[in-house]
Parts: C-alpha cells; sequence; structure tokens
C-alpha cells in the first residue's frame, strides 16, 4: 500500500477552507473581521486566541448572524495563509 504525503497542516484534517478578511499589525497580531461561508458572509463581533501548534492560530470567535451571535472556531494556517473552520458533520 502506498504511503500518503502530507503535503499542507490541514490535508488530511476534517476542515473546510474559508475566505476570511482580516487585519494584520505591524507587531503580527491578527484579527478576524469577516468570514465568508458558503454565500453567508459573517461579521466577527468578538474573538479570544486559543493557544495551539506551531504554525496554527485558533480564534474562537463570536459572529452576528441576524439578530443572534452565534459561536464559531476558525484556524489561521500561517505557513500556508490558509483560514479553515471545522467540516460539518452529516447525520443520518
Amino acid at each position: 500500500m502506498p504511503a500518503q504525503i502530507s503535503y499542507t497542516s490541514f490535508d488530511h484534517a476534517p476542515v473546510t477552507i474559508v475566505p476570511v478578511i482580516a487585519s494584520f499589525d505591524s507587531e503580527g497580531h491578527i484579527r478576524p473581521l469577516y468570514i465568508r461561508i458558503g454565500e453567508e458572509s459573517l461579521k466577527v463581533h468578538s474573538f479570544w486566541v486559543k493557544p495551539s501548534f506551531v504554525n496554527l492560530i485558533e480564534f474562537k470567535c463570536k459572529v452576528i448572524d441576524g439578530d443572534c451571535l452565534k459561536p464559531l472556531a476558525i484556524t489561521y494556517h500561517q505557513a500556508e495563509c490558509v483560514w479553515t473552520i471545522p467540516k460539518r458533520r452529516k447525520y443520518s
């Protein structure tokens, strides 16, 4: 059986790549501003950074969805400059 080679930090993780508009300051701080999931654009109301592995920054966010604040976890993969969210589970 041939070996599977991983080329990124998220190849085999159950995640979905999403576009994020973020602010990066000169001291290296990152602030996610907007997240697009499918056709929906969500504004980040607040967040905190969760300590994580090297080259990964996890953000625990509250996003504005209509009149509600909803939790959303996003991860920034520094080496690839890619944002991901956990894949939604399909229930049968």
